[in-house]
């Protein structure tokens, strides 16, 4: 027999609920919430960037360039050096802030569910709500820019369309787990993560020497397949050094490390951290 009492959207929670049930309880939530349109619409930002340069698309190629050629720089500099980390941030500080806000993390954190269950639940709901998102968002920027090569231009450049998906995704989780850190660590987490997002990960990647392996973007930069296009094609190549990347597998293990570490500092400080209703 559950016990327990009803929480948001009448649904009952206990001890004995699982991570699947309590994934779905959070994706329903999101889904009515207007965080998840406020997430859409930054999701439709880089769609408009590639309409407009349907729209000069003449003058473009007055230039010599070609449309289809700009999909290297859109996916490296709007996707995963813009809206990746812009969403994560946006979603990933309110796994726990929404909660203490709502004045619900008090009740959630004192029922029989175990903290770390409804709080890797919350971050799966949101990994997948967001990776809909992006899966949309590059798709449909893909294909805006491939329109002029036709079917045959599209499906050329379909392994890179899949391997960005991917790395992105493992970047989604990265982001996401760290500043869901950041939102059960601290009170107000946006700005600090937003210092972190656009000051020290957009600026120490690219210095030389080792400083950019304490970045994640550096061990995304070594998994994106764009990544030299980009450089080569846009203000990067511009940079008087070379860029020594990590190795594919030493990066897809240092970003899953960072991934369940970061989940788990975030469940162990609920476990520890006393959670009340007057918490702003």
């Amino acid at each position: 027999m559950v016990s327990g009492r009803e929480s948001r959207g009448g649904v009952r929670l206990s001890g004995e609920v699982t991570v699947t049930f309590l994934i779905r309880f959070f994706i329903r939530i999101q889904l009515k919430s207007r965080r998840l349109a406020a997430t859409a619409l930054l999701g439709l930002f880089p769609v408009a960037v590639c309409l407009l340069l349907i729209l000069i698309r003449s003058v473009l190629e007055n230039h010599d360039v070609s449309i289809h050629r700009l999909y290297p720089q859109v996916s490296f500099f709007l996707y995963l050096h813009f809206l990746l980390p812009i969403l994560a941030v946006f979603v990933g500080s309110g796994i726990v802030g929404d909660e203490a806000g709502e004045q619900t993390l008090s009740y959630l954190t004192s029922r029989p569910i175990p903290k770390w269950k409804w709080y890797l639940a919350k971050f799966l709901a949101q990994l997948m709500i967001l990776g809909v998102v992006l899966l949309i968002s590059l798709l449909l920027s893909y294909t805006l820019l491939h329109i002029p090569g036709g079917i045959r231009g599209w499906l050329e450049d379909l392994p890179n369309l899949a391997t960005s998906l991917g790395v992105l995704a493992l970047g989604l989780a990265a982001y996401l787990s760290l500043f869901s850190l950041f939102g059960a660590a601290f009170r107000k987490p946006v700005p600090s993560a937003l210092l972190f997002t656009f000051g020290w990960e957009n600026l120490v990647a690219y210095f030389p020497g080792n400083a950019k392996l304490l970045t994640l973007v550096h061990y995304l930069h070594s998994l994106f397949p764009t990544f030299f296009r980009a450089r080569a094609q846009g203000i990067l190549g511009m940079l008087p050094f070379e860029f020594r990347l990590a190795g594919e597998w030493t990066a897809l293990i240092v970003l899953i490390l960072i991934t369940a570490g970061c989940l788990a500092g975030g469940a162990a400080i609920l476990t520890l951290r006393e959670y009340r209703l007057d918490r702003d």
